[in-house]
């Protein structure tokens, strides 16, 4: 009996290598023994580092009462950094590395964390805003496919809208270790991601870029 497959439907290969899937476990677990401040823990320098960032994410839209999604959640900073503004909404968190979301669910119990690669194996709920911060930094096998899959994945779960931030090859310094995004480039591939509906904010930090998809 002849089978025909529908290879239109076929799932594109995972961006990330079994390598990369190592090296973030190796970084991660390096720096939670090296750090005691959990946004250094994390990969960033600063507390107020940190929290430029989360304030040009969360200018997506008003986020109060909404349900939102921290993709890549680390230790939980975006849920404080929320809670300490007044926020009141439905937050869940998901990260791949099992250690971050046991680190996260110690400091924050009342929140909601979850180990996942949305990839493999898709959450079934809805949110409001899908937000994603400092994961694409990361340099993998192939950045612009991991971005594009990630983008129509957390698209395909926001309600009305996903932010993400990266950093910019504009910056003037380099790590060969990090990925960054030429400006031109990167509004090229989300003018398409998007249908031409985004947003880019750009002069919050000059290293760091962030973008908003709408529905």
């Amino acid at each position: 009996m002849l089978k025909y497959i529908d290879m239109s439907r076929s799932t594109p290969p995972n961006p990330l290598s079994l390598y990369d899937r190592l090296f973030l476990r190796f970084f991660y677990f390096v720096r939670s023994i090296r750090y005691d401040l959990p946004e250094n823990k994390v990969g960033w320098r600063s507390r107020q580092n940190q929290e430029l960032r989360f304030r040009a994410l969360t200018g997506i839209g008003d986020l109060q009462g909404q349900r939102v999604l921290d993709l890549g959640c680390g230790l939980g900073c975006l849920y404080g950094f929320l809670k300490a503004q007044g926020w009141e909404g439905r937050y869940t968190g998901i990260d791949i590395l099992g250690m971050m979301v046991k680190g996260a669910r110690r400091r924050y119990p009342d929140a909601l964390f979850e180990k996942r690669d949305i990839l493999r194996d898709p959450p079934g709920g809805k949110w409001d805003y899908v937000l994603i911060n400092g994961v694409f930094n990361h340099k993998v096998r192939d950045n612009w496919a991991w971005m594009e899959q990630m983008a129509e994945a957390g698209l395909g779960l926001a309600e009305k809208g996903l932010a993400f931030n990266i950093l910019s090859a504009e910056a003037g310094w380099y790590d060969p270790e990090l990925f960054y995004a030429q400006p031109r480039v990167l509004e090229e591939k989300v003018r398409r991601w998007s249908g031409g509906n985004y947003t880019i904010v750009r002069g919050y930090m000059p290293e760091d870029i962030t973008v908003y998809l709408y529905r």
